[in-house]
């Protein structure tokens, strides 16, 4: 085998891997509401998605306000949009196949499964799964425009870091 087969399967193995993981991750999206403002939104997929979406919704907000030209950011409103999702989930069939005791062994009069038999399935299950989620707006300010130094103000450059609560 050669060695770059190898690494090419590594590599779309961890590739694969990555997606599985980020899956279970939380999402942002933003969308410009004028010039300087803008709404920025993020869903998990679980309970313990909650703290990732504080933190995506805060970095998406920096992505978009950099992108926009801005530096700093305050968040106007936040919402929180968790909401609990009830899931149907099928119930397992089990299935009865009758018995071939009047058969002899290794014979089964030429039928190449047994016919008949009963299934029985088990009930649905309904299981309800809790989703967070969030909402902000923020305002976008250019140096000069707002003092940085004022409580709730973010700078753009910062949010794409680790998160810490003004």
């Amino acid at each position: 085998m050669p060695l770059f087969w190898g690494w090419g399967f590594m590599r779309n193995a961890i590739a694969s891997l990555a997606c599985v993981v980020l899956l279970g991750c939380a999402s942002a999206s933003g969308t410009m509401l004028s010039e300087n403002t803008a709404i920025i939104s993020a869903e998990g997929s679980g309970p313990a998605d909650r703290d990732r979406v504080v933190h995506d919704v805060l970095a998406e907000a920096g992505r978009l306000t950099a992108a926009s030209g801005y530096r700093y950011f305050v968040v106007l409103t936040a919402d929180d949009l968790t909401h609990t999702v009830t899931v149907r989930l099928p119930g397992r069939v089990l299935h009865n196949q009758p018995s071939r005791t009047n058969e002899g062994y290794g014979t089964y009069s030429g039928r190449a499964y047994a016919t008949g038999g009963s299934s029985y399935a088990l009930p649905d299950r309904v299981e309800e799964r809790i989703r967070p989620a969030m909402d902000i707006i923020i305002r976008m300010y250019r140096p000069g425009e707002i003092e940085p130094q004022m409580e709730g103000v973010w700078d753009a450059t910062a949010a794409l870091g680790p998160v810490t609560l003004p």
